[in-house]
């Protein structure tokens, strides 16, 4: 059943059954004609139940601001699982968007309409500009060389999306994009993606305010790992793994400060401070709910090595 909702998740036991109750007496049976094709691309929100394994996914629109983010939407998922009116449920967020429907309920293909392929961004026209901060790359110290200040670059072209290449000699390289669909970006350049962004001199790590998805490429053990707030259905993760044979490709959880953890950095002056979360719109409750995650992360045991980053003052 499509309708107009007020919210696109369910936060009480109440709002369960009323919904429920309207889907029973207004919905359409996914073996009705009427059915096919019903779920488009207008609808951006929605909420999955199954009342026989208890299952409830639900997802949102793809919006590119710090609220949602990837950790906002865990810390909602983690939030409602230990609500009273979800005991017993598997609560999650759908990140498949309404791909969604259909991994609860293959019966429901039909009325799913399949999202359009997006298409991947050349790497020249990804990478943000150097412009107005770069000074210059030192490879054999790996040293960026920077004006004004560490994060200049997030200054002059703020990056939407950063990936991270984690070399066979435990150094990390990052490289700032401005993108938001990563994972077409991922699927569009396979496997020789890395060879590209290690021919380019690399960038100082973003703050987390400036980016939205990002992807930690680790060559000794062939891994691959994304995160975005936009829906990723499974057929777009197909491509991704077709283009990267004989690497793990997965999801990477909790965002921004899952991608730090990944390649052995836990930076406080590149995460948003409690301050900040809640000038977002965050609630307190949501905001412990994130730092009790951080927490729970197990950093890289490995001692990685990202560039430093020299800063050189012109005045």
């Amino acid at each position: 059943m499509g309708e107009k909702w007020g919210d696109w998740f369910l936060t009480k036991e109440s709002d369960r059954i009323r919904i429920v109750e309207s889907i029973l007496r207004s919905g359409v049976a996914v073996d009705d004609d009427s059915a096919r094709g019903l779920v488009d691309s207008w609808f951006c929100r929605g909420v999955v139940l199954d009342l026989v394994t208890h299952r409830y996914r639900f997802f949102g629109c793809d919006l590119q601001t710090l609220q949602p983010g990837v950790s906002y939407l865990e810390s909602t998922a983690a939030r409602l699982a230990s609500t009273p009116g979800w005991s017993g449920w598997d609560v999650g967020y759908a990140w498949s968007g309404r791909e969604g429907l259909v991994e609860v309920a293959p019966e429901a293909r039909p009325a799913v309409v399949t999202p359009a392929d997006m298409e991947g961004t050349p790497l020249d026209a990804a990478l943000t500009s150097q412009d107005g901060w770069f000074v210059g790359w030192d490879p054999i110290d790996r040293q960026i060389s920077v004006l004004y200040h560490e994060t200049s670059a997030d200054w002059f072209a703020p990056a939407s999306a950063v990936v991270s290449v984690i070399g066979s000699d435990d150094t990390v390289m990052d490289y700032q994009l401005a993108i938001n669909a990563i994972v077409p970006f991922l699927a569009h350049h396979g496997a020789s993606l890395t060879a590209s962004l290690l021919a380019h001199a690399p960038y100082p790590m973003p703050a987390e305010q400036t980016v939205h998805a990002g992807a930690v490429v680790d060559l000794p053990s062939r891994r691959l790992r994304y995160w975005t707030t936009e829906s990723v259905p499974p057929q777009l993760v197909a491509k991704v793994t077709a283009a990267w044979p004989g690497w793990t490709v997965e999801r990477l959880p909790l965002g921004f400060i899952g991608h730090l953890a990944a390649t052995g950095r836990d930076d406080e002056d590149l995460i948003m401070t409690d301050a900040e979360l809640r000038d977002g719109g965050w609630e307190e409750d949501l905001i412990d709910i994130r730092n009790s995650e951080r927490i729970a992360l197990t950093t890289d045991p490995r001692t990685l090595r990202p560039p430093r980053v020299r800063v050189i003052d012109e005045s």
